[in-house]
């Protein structure tokens, strides 16, 4: 408790004067109605500078928040069409407005408009649709990533501001929850009015005013005639050469009371589909990894997809299909029944060349030669119900989903001068189950939270060779390996509210029990056991005051949790006493600029999924070896950004700094002997630290239908490995640019280019770095209407990577399109891949090794593809 009164006393040092709001409302200087939509600026005395803006609500009124400063005057003026624009010096005490507009009419031989493509109405941002759809757009995604302030990441996830959205809704209505690129990968642009920000968005109603949420939420806004019909598209197509298809059909339907989205799609084409079923995070600071399944990881590894997302499509050979159901009933006002279920089925087949050189700082390096062709089979069936009161004096919650994969491998794999043949059973179990129940009683909200999961992953993985494979003197060897986990988090919340300060507590219990058995046969020609038979169980109980005030331009935020965890580590006990503190300022002079900065300490007790503890053999060269000891890590962290945001101007810009420290007791150790790996943890106290610096820019220039922006990174992380007997001290450090200019040059003209280059460099020992690795990649897509139904696009990709001592990969590729739009079917050819680049070449530091991979490629290929939409 003590850090939260330290937190309150570090608050009552702003006590600046509260930042003064002018209000005001707007009516017809004639008829005496309330005028609405009318953009108000208020101005420095000279009329220079916007100060602030704001627009009129429907009933003509408006709040504009007037800046501290020695100002004695202000100018206040409008601007709206059909009105004369009003201008006029108020005093810098005025609290209180009533304008009054003269109507104007002129009469013109020819009208241009430009609708803005951006408003803001509070704390909502709304990008027009029509601002920025383009002929060739598919999907809601192709426009999503042309709108300034979005990001759409590789693997679906959208973003604003930096942040991952925390709701994306269709018509203010929750469907798809964790699983929106459902939507954003189906739904048609042309059905669509305006995709909508709701900035700073909790998203349960009674604690809105009650909670600190700089994440923002989604929401999509579709056209009159859009609303409640069924919307229907199917795209058929097929290709050579080997034999292509794809094909997709999406039904859906959107009105007051429920909503429907029914979606199937197959395809051979290299398209990871399945991506649109995963679960995106809607937490600020997790990180969502493509291409790695939800939750626990699999305990044997596959191999990766490929090297990187640049050629991730060109080197899938897959057939895949996905079905997805998704239904949401509206009960009553504000409570919902969700129901969404889904189908998922890859056949993948994977081949690569990969050589690792082991660097020694006492002798040669050593290099492992291996070529490996691999076949994936993986079901997915998942399935989700939830039930949602989301009303302003209660909230109510309850969640459960299902999720069970199948996932069988088998590989070939040929490593000088050994031949060997692999087979991996990967089946998963997942269940989960959140029930929440909140209630505001005053100026108090009490509620109580559960959150229980279970998963069970029974996989196996057999190894087979002609010959006696090393360290084995056997030409089998299998094992298995268990994993269970349950989890249960039960918590009680109280809050209070008055004026412009809140105080919460929130105190709870969370058990934790694991289970990993594995058992490798026959032992390898090594001294050490090879049977896993661990248990890990753990009871936390935490309490967490926390406190926060707006005041002023000031919002100050802190808490802190003191936690105590029982441990009991296959028969060693233990417990521990640890506290958590986090403060956090906020300093907003005015609607565009904000300045950030926050500091946090946590600890962490490893568990056995982050452990692997015992020998796991996880690829046919490598083992990895946990040890019997608890895992601890302590970080402290601090963050400080500065945000600009300009809607008037469309402009946007940012800067962020993290610096984390980390204590850990455990180093990552490795040993190479024959094709093997061996890997472990040394028992050791070691620091390591990571520094990441983003600066980013976006400008939206209306005149010439321009977006452009730029994101400039730099990243240190030092850290210490044990390599054959001898510690280790690296430094990574790497530099990031990545321009990108979206240009709609004429109605039937239009540019995307985007870059991205980062170099990347790791210091052994503090030595001088001896060079950069590049890893480069241009992009340019152009789109030319030869007509109103004829249209060409041509896409041109460029990489370029090279590392020490290996050949530089240089490779450019180049796909056309050709599309005829008639009134329900649009008839396409895609050719892709013109220039027939078969393998792809990468290479990159992994720690203190350098691994070279290189990646078979989708030949030369030609898809004709139909789209009937209604």
């Amino acid at each position: 408790m003590k850090y939260g009164f330290l937190f309150f006393f570090l608050s009552t040092i702003f006590s600046l004067s509260a930042q003064q709001k002018i209000r005001g409302i707007l009516k017809c200087a004639t008829s005496g109605q309330p005028i609405p939509d009318v953009y108000i600026m208020l101005m420095t005395e000279d009329g220079k500078r916007i100060l602030a803006y704001s627009y009129s609500q429907p009933d003509g009124s408006f709040i504009l928040e007037c800046p501290q400063g020695p100002q004695q005057e202000f100018l206040l003026t409008t601007s709206r069409l059909g009105y004369e624009p009003y201008r006029q010096k108020i005093p810098a005490q005025t609290q209180q407005t009533e304008i009054l507009l003269k109507e104007s009419s002129l009469t013109l031989r020819e009208v241009k408009v430009i609708s803005s493509p951006i408003r803001r109405q509070g704390d909502t941002i709304s990008y027009y649709m029509s601002n920025f759809h383009r002929p060739q757009d598919r999907n809601l995604a192709d426009v999503l990533a042309r709108m300034p302030g979005i990001h759409v990441q590789s693997d679906g996830r959208v973003q604003y501001d930096g942040k991952p959205i925390n709701r994306f809704y269709i018509e203010d209505m929750n469907l798809l929850g964790e699983r929106y690129s459902l939507a954003t990968k189906n739904l048609s642009p042309s059905d669509i009015a305006a995709v909508q920000v709701y900035e700073n968005h909790e998203p349960i109603k009674m604690l809105r005013d009650r909670s600190q949420t700089e994440q923002a939420a989604l929401n999509i806004k579709l056209k009159e005639s859009a609303r409640a019909k069924w919307l229907k598209t199917f795209d058929f197509g097929v290709g050579g050469f080997p034999f292509l298809y794809n094909a997709t059909g999406t039904l859906a339907r959107f009105a007051r009371k429920n909503q429907t989205l029914m979606i199937g799609k197959i395809n051979n084409t290299g398209k990871d589909i399945a991506m649109e079923l995963k679960m995106h995070t809607l937490k600020a600071g997790q990180v969502f990894r493509p291409g790695a399944p939800d939750g626990i990881p699999d305990r044997f590894s596959p191999l990766s997809v490929s090297s990187s997302f640049f050629t991730r499509d060109r080197a899938r050979f897959n057939e895949s299909s996905i079905v997805s159901a998704n239904q949401l009933w509206s009960i009553a006002k504000d409570v919902d029944l969700r129901l969404n279920m889904h189908y998922g089925f890859e056949r993948e087949k994977r081949s690569r060349i990969m050589a690792i050189e082991y660097r020694f700082e006492d002798r040669p390096p050593t290099i492992i030669n291996d070529h490996t062709a691999q076949t994936i089979n993986w079901h997915k069936l998942e399935c989700e119900w939830m039930f949602t009161a989301n009303q302003t004096r209660y909230f109510l919650e309850e969640k459960l989903s299902t999720d069970v994969h199948w996932k069988e491998a088998s590989a070939d794999i040929f490593s000088s001068p050994y031949t060997l043949r692999q087979k991996i059973h990967l089946p998963r179990v997942h269940l989960k189950n959140n029930t929440s129940i909140l209630r505001l009683l005053g100026n108090v909200s009490a509620g109580i939270e559960n959150e229980s999961e279970y998963t069970h992953l029974p996989q196996k993985l057999m190894l087979s060779s002609s010959d006696s494979l090393p360290l084995f003197r056997a030409g089998h060897v299998g094992q298995s390996c268990s994993f269970n986990d349950g989890f249960s988090n039960t918590h009680i919340t109280l809050n209070y509210k008055k004026h412009h300060q809140s105080f919460g507590l929130k105190c709870g219990i969370a058990w934790t029990w694991q289970k990993i058995e594995s058992d490798l046969s026959p032992w390898p020609l090594v001294t050490d056991t090879f049977v896993n038979d661990l248990t890990w169980h753990t009871s936390r109980l935490y309490v967490e005051p926390s406190y926060r005030m707006n005041y002023r331009n000031w919002t100050i935020s802190s808490s802190a949790s003191a936690n105590h965890l029982r441990t009991n580590y296959s028969g060693k006990k233990a417990t521990y006493t640890y506290i958590h503190p986090r403060l956090r300022l906020i300093f907003a002079p005015s609607g565009d600029f904000k300045f950030d900065a926050g500091y946090s300490y946590t600890t962490h007790y490893g568990d056995l999924n982050e452990m692997g503890t015992g020998y796991v053999l996880e690829r046919y060269n490598l083992f990895s070896k946990g040890i019997e000891a608890l895992q601890f890590n302590a970080s402290q962290s601090i963050n400080f950004g500065v945000f600009y945001k300009n809607i008037s101007h469309f402009l946007q810009t940012s800067y962020l700094t993290i610096y984390s420290l980390y204590k850990d007791n455990l180093i990552p150790a490795s040993f190479v002997r024959d094709i093997y790996t061996f890997s472990w943890w040394e028992q050791k106290d070691r620091l390591s630290s990571f520094w990441l610096n983003t600066l980013s820019a976006s400008k939206l220039f209306m005149e010439i239908s321009l977006t452009a922006s730029i994101n400039l990174s730099y990243n240190q992380s030092k850290s210490v490995v044990e390599q054959q007997g001898s510690s280790i001290n690296y430094t990574q450090h790497s530099f990031g640019v990545e321009p990108s200019l979206k240009w709609k040059a004429k109605g039937n003209l239009n540019f995307d280019y985007t870059m991205n280059a980062f170099f990347s460099g790791i210091s052994m020992n503090h030595r001088p770095i001896d060079s950069y690795i590049p890893l480069i990649n241009h992009r340019l897509y152009t789109y030319f209407g030869v007509t109103d139904q004829l249209f060409l696009t041509c896409n041109l990709q460029h990489f370029y990577t090279k590392a020490p001592d290996i050949s530089a990969s240089n490779l450019l590729f180049a796909d056309l399109g050709i599309q005829y739009d008639f009134q329900h079917l649009t008839l396409s050819l895609d050719w892709s891949n013109i220039f027939n680049r078969k393998l792809h070449v990468i290479s990159g530091y992994n720690t203190i090794n350098t691994v070279t991979q290189t990646d078979k490629l989708r030949p030369s290929e030609v898809l004709i593809s139909l789209r009937f939409k209604h």
